[in-house]
């Protein structure tokens, strides 16, 4: 764990009224393992939209993306990369239709690209997003 990232979880832990960072770092890993726990989406088929935040012009970080993009091409429906106004950043918009499980290694992997890349995700299942497609349909 690199200098930065230790301040940045010391700091957090004292504004939150945690004893410290290891309490901090397992209410983290409960919450990001309690995601991967069975839900009502095992075995079925998903659609996630799937958005990555980092700091402008880091190139390992962009490389690393482009890698994901080509490890999960068949998944990846949409994928769209921009930058912040005045280079405060840059965001990867991502599509993906896949297995459930399939997904939830994709965000895996996003979210290990690097430990400053941000990840926010969405997940519908397929079938639910037809019938609210088809219900917009006029008759």
């Amino acid at each position: 764990m690199d200098e930065r990232l230790r301040d940045n979880l010391d700091t957090f832990a004292a504004e939150h009224g945690y004893s410290g960072r290891s309490e901090v770092i397992r209410e983290a890993c409960q919450s990001l393992l309690a995601e991967y726990e069975e839900t009502d989406y095992e075995g079925q088929r998903v659609l996630a939209t799937v958005t990555a935040v980092f700091g402008y012009d880091k190139p390992e970080i962009e490389r690393r993306m482009m890698d994901i993009r080509h490890e999960f091409e068949a998944s990846i429906r949409s994928n769209s990369h921009n930058c912040l106004d005045g280079n405060a950043g840059c965001v990867e918009t991502f599509v993906v239709e896949a297995p459930y499980d399939d997904v939830l290694r994709f965000i895996g992997t996003v979210r290990g690209a690097d430990e400053s890349v941000s990840v926010e995700y969405t997940v519908v299942p397929v079938d639910v997003m037809n019938a609210e497609v088809s219900d917009l349909k006029s008759p």
